[in-house]
């Protein structure tokens, strides 16, 4: 799992994820304070804290392949980030 989420952020820095200083501290404090709410939630209630994580997931899921579907012409012009191949 771990190098799955690293593989994903070594490639949306590699898409521009990298470029302000903001950005990135925006996303990492981000990161931070949802891990820190979702341990927050599990130390109430871990299947409530499961359950969240599982809509979440789902959500991205959706969203992403919607984004996919919506854009399939114009990403399949595009060629892949060099750390993704």
């Amino acid at each position: 799992v771990e190098w799955n989420e690293f593989h994903h952020l070594l490639i949306m820095e590699s898409l521009g994820g990298d470029q302000p200083y903001w950005v990135r501290f925006m996303a990492q404090h981000s990161a931070l304070a949802y891990y820190i709410a979702l341990c927050m939630l599990w130390m109430m209630s871990p299947s409530l804290s499961y359950k969240f994580s599982e809509m979440l997931e789902t959500h991205a899921v959706d969203t992403y392949s919607q984004f996919v579907d919506e854009n399939a012409d114009k990403l399949k012009k595009l060629p892949p980030s060099p750390v993704a191949v």
